[in-house]
């Protein structure tokens, strides 16, 4: 069995009074069984703080987590707040470690993460969940691959670091009383979970029916479309004018047609260089046709209510993480908390859950070649 626990505090300046709040609402003393971790998303001032390390040293048991633009829990909901799940059981096994800087690579940093992670597992892990780092040197998809490779497939969930800063420079993750923008940190779970996962993107009718060709990239860069340069083709459609991108060409959904995937894939452009080229969130192979997409916050709201209505009609299930790509809440304007408090009114105290923006989704996907799979533009869950 396994059993959840939030928390929500909204105490910025006085570190002791946030860890006390948190303290009293998660009652570790009385809540905690033989295993726990916590799984923390917060506005980048509380990563800053030290509330991280205060609350790790009171609680002594790991703690992952990211910034985020907006959060939820079953306690509130808000942007400029703190948000925790405390998760524990009696039979299964939750253990944590985070990787040394990704500055250099990622492979090593990984395997020496993973081996630390199964310290203290007797059985195959059954998930893995993730925190990752906002790096555009690379795409999600690099992490979601070699971390594939080095756990042999366990299904990974989990999001990006993102903060609601130009040049996303306070995109933080956090590990126990540590806080940076460089590693990766994951907890693993085995015994007896059975994670299950859902996600949602696009009504088809928000997708229109034009399609181009992505006909040059360099991983995660977009640089030319049907033969032209990726400005050029912006221009051409009315998202750039003068050579320059407009701002709302970061919320426009790039619909992605992948041969032998099975499902579509969604990307975002995260920046643009000076030089016209596109820094994608995910990879954007050469030779994959697209099509653009379009939000709407109606659509974004019904998608993330269905993607909750499907999760409680689960049976015997405690715990719940939501994730939505950032991009989704552009299509809200000035109504940016609507979809944090429609996830707060409809899942009420049916289940304890934690949600927040991610920079990047990684969730399972199925009738895929890969099981694990990093997304721009969904919302993504998982319960168990």
């Amino acid at each position: 069995m396994i059993k959840s626990y939030s928390a929500f505090t909204s105490e910025i300046d006085n570190v002791e009074l946030a860890v006390s709040e948190i303290l009293e609402q998660l009652n570790p003393e009385k809540n905690c069984l033989k295993s726990t971790v916590a799984v923390v998303l917060c506005y980048h001032e509380f990563a800053t703080n030290g509330i991280i390390a205060e609350l790790y040293k009171k609680l002594k048991f790991p703690i992952i987590g990211t910034t985020t633009t907006a959060i939820s829990t079953n306690r509130g909901f808000g942007q400029l707040d703190f948000s925790i799940l405390m998760i524990t059981s009696d039979d299964v096994v939750f253990t944590a470690a985070c990787s040394s800087s990704l500055e250099n690579g990622l492979e090593e940093p990984f395997v020496q993460m993973y081996k630390n992670a199964l310290t203290g597992h007797a059985e195959a892990p059954k998930l893995i969940i993730s925190a990752a780092p906002l790096m555009l040197n690379y795409a999600g998809d690099n992490y979601v691959d070699v971390l594939d490779k080095v756990s042999g497939g366990v299904p990974n969930f989990g999001t990006l670091a993102i903060d609601n800063t130009a040049d996303y420079l306070d995109s933080y993750v956090m590990f126990n009383d540590k806080v940076g923008r460089d590693f990766y940190g994951i907890i693993v779970a085995s015994g007896n979970i059975e994670p299950k996962f859902i996600y949602a993107s696009f009504s088809p009718e928000y997708i229109f029916a034009q399609t181009a060709t992505i006909t040059k990239t360099d991983g995660n860069i977009l640089k030319e479309i049907d033969g032209s340069s990726a400005i050029n083709y912006m221009e051409k459609i009315g998202l750039a004018e003068n050579g320059k991108i407009k701002d709302v060409t970061h919320a426009i959904p790039f619909i992605l047609d992948y041969a032998g995937e099975g499902i579509p894939v969604s990307r975002v452009i995260l920046s643009w260089k000076g030089d016209g080229h596109g820094i994608c969130g995910g990879l954007i192979p050469e030779g994959t046709k697209f099509n653009l997409g379009m939000w709407d916050k109606t659509d974004v709201l019904g998608t993330t209510v269905c993607t909750i209505e499907n999760i409680l009609q689960n049976e015997n299930i405690s715990t719940l993480i939501l994730h939505s790509c950032v991009a989704r809440s552009y299509a809200l304007g000035t109504e940016i908390l609507s979809e944090a408090e429609i996830a707060n009114k409809t899942i009420a105290n049916k289940i304890p859950y934690i949600f927040g923006y991610s920079g990047g989704e990684v969730c399972p996907v199925k009738n895929a070649a890969n099981a694990n799979s990093f997304h721009n533009n969904t919302v993504i869950a998982c319960v168990f």
